[in-house]
């Protein structure tokens, strides 16, 4: 996914697709819209944002998410504004994303939450940072409870941007350290 140095807070982001076994998502579409608007962008810029979010060695599950954050990241955004943006250069794809909007990052986790859900894979996160000491499904409904879905996409969005010292940041990272200690039968 994103290949930018983060904190704990966003280990979902860079870990998604460095997990083991993965569990279902309940929630995600698992696919692209079928009036994705990715007619016309170039092979290439896909494919760059299918690698870009599943990471270097993607399972399968990952990359169909990669596919279906790629779709929807192409309906919410045109490819000569994420040229505008820095995430592709040159025709191709960046390999670190850079710093984002808000706009920007609003719609890349847009894109983000419609093909995954965000508990999931912050539990399928926790669980490779902590070698499988985690109860992922504890996990995940821990997070759940603690914290809103909007919070967590203030939270995203603040991060892509830079934007450490929000409080929907440190809400979040509050949260899933507490959620990662309940979780931890050990």
């Amino acid at each position: 996914m994103l290949r930018t140095v983060i904190p704990v807070v966003l280990l979902v982001l860079p870990l998604a697709a460095c997990t083991g076994d993965a569990q279902p998502t309940e929630g995600a579409s698992g696919g692209a819209s079928e009036s994705g608007s990715s007619e016309g962008v170039s092979p290439e810029v896909r494919e760059g944002l299918v690698a870009l979010y599943a990471g270097d060695h993607p399972r399968a599950q990952d990359t169909a998410d990669g596919e279906c954050f790629a779709d929807a990241l192409l309906e919410r955004i045109a490819p000569g504004e994420l040229e505008e943006v820095g995430v592709v250069v040159d025709g191709a794809v960046v390999t670190d994303l850079p710093l984002l909007e808000p706009e920007t990052a609003g719609d890349w986790i847009g894109a983000t939450f419609a093909c995954v859900d965000y508990f999931e894979e912050s539990a399928r996160a926790q669980v490779a940072v902590t070698k499988g000491t985690v109860d992922w499904r504890e996990y995940a409904a821990c997070l759940r409870e603690e914290i809103d879905l909007e919070v967590v996409r203030a939270a995203l969005v603040a991060a892509l941007g830079g934007d450490w010292d929000s409080d929907a940041v440190a809400a979040l990272s509050r949260a899933q350290a507490e959620c990662s200690t309940a979780a931890n039968p050990g």
